[in-house]
C-alpha cells in the first residue's frame, strides 16, 4: 500500500468528522449563515499565507529535482489563490484589512510553522497533504449539491479535477520519497493535521 493511502485510510474517521460538521453540511445544504462563511473565509486567508511559507521551506529541504519542480508550481498556485481570495472576500463583503487571527486558525498555522521550520521535507508534506486531500474529498462528496446553492462556487472549486490533481501531486512526492523516515511520526503529523481541520470547521459550525 502507498504511504499516502495508508495515512489517509488510517484517518478516514476524521475525514468523516469534517464532512459531517455543521459547517460543511451547511455548505452542502446552502443553509450556512452568511456571517459564518464570512468568518471562515477571512481566517482561511491566514492559512493560505502559512501554506505558502510551508511550501517554500519544503522546497529548501528537498533534494529531488522533480519534487522541487512540483512544489514550486504548487507554491505559485497558492500565490495566485491568495490574489483570488482577496477578490472573493470583496464579493462576500469581507474586510481583510482589520482581520485578526482566531484561536483555531492560529493552532493550525502554528503547527504548520513549527513543522516547516524544524522537520524534514517529507514531514512537512505529510503535515500539508491532509488539507489538500480532505478538501478535494469533501468537494467530491458535495458535488451534487450545487443547484440553487449560494455556496456553489466553493463546492465547484474543491470538487474540480484540477484541485484533486494538486492533492495527488503532493501524495506522489510522498509515495516516491527515497529518504528515511519514522512512520509513527508521519502518522502523528497526518492525524494532528486532520484533527486541526475538524476543529477549524467546528469553529464555524455554531448555528441552528
Amino acid at each position: 500500500m502507498n504511504l499516502s493511502k495508508h495515512l489517509w485510510d488510517k484517518n478516514k474517521d476524521l475525514a468523516f468528522a469534517s464532512l459531517n460538521s455543521k459547517f460543511v453540511q451547511g455548505i452542502k445544504n446552502g443553509n450556512l449563515p452568511k456571517n459564518n462563511f464570512q468568518s471562515y473565509v477571512a481566517q482561511d486567508y491566514f492559512f493560505l499565507e502559512s501554506f505558502a511559507r510551508a511550501y517554500g521551506l519544503a522546497i529548501s529541504k528537498c533534494f529531488d529535482i522533480n519534487a522541487i519542480r512540483t512544489l514550486s508550481e504548487l507554491l505559485l498556485g497558492v500565490s495566485e489563490e491568495l490574489v483570488l481570495h482577496e477578490k472573493y472576500a470583496k464579493e462576500w463583503e469581507i474586510n481583510l484589512t482589520n482581520n485578526k487571527i482566531e484561536i483555531p486558525t492560529k493552532a493550525y498555522t502554528d503547527f504548520l510553522r513549527k513543522i516547516s521550520l524544524e522537520s524534514s521535507c517529507i514531514e512537512i508534506l505529510v503535515a500539508m497533504t491532509p488539507c489538500m486531500k480532505l478538501y478535494a474529498w469533501i468537494g467530491k462528496k458535495l458535488s451534487d449539491s450545487t443547484s440553487n446553492n449560494i455556496y456553489k462556487d466553493w463546492i465547484v472549486t474543491y470538487s474540480d479535477e484540477n484541485f484533486e490533481k494538486l492533492a495527488n501531486s503532493l501524495e506522489e512526492i510522498i509515495d516516491t520519497y527515497k529518504g528515511s523516515y519514522d512512520l509513527d511520526q508521519l502518522n502523528y503529523l497526518y492525524q494532528e493535521a486532520m484533527n486541526l481541520e475538524v476543529k477549524f470547521f467546528e469553529a464555524y459550525s455554531d448555528f441552528k
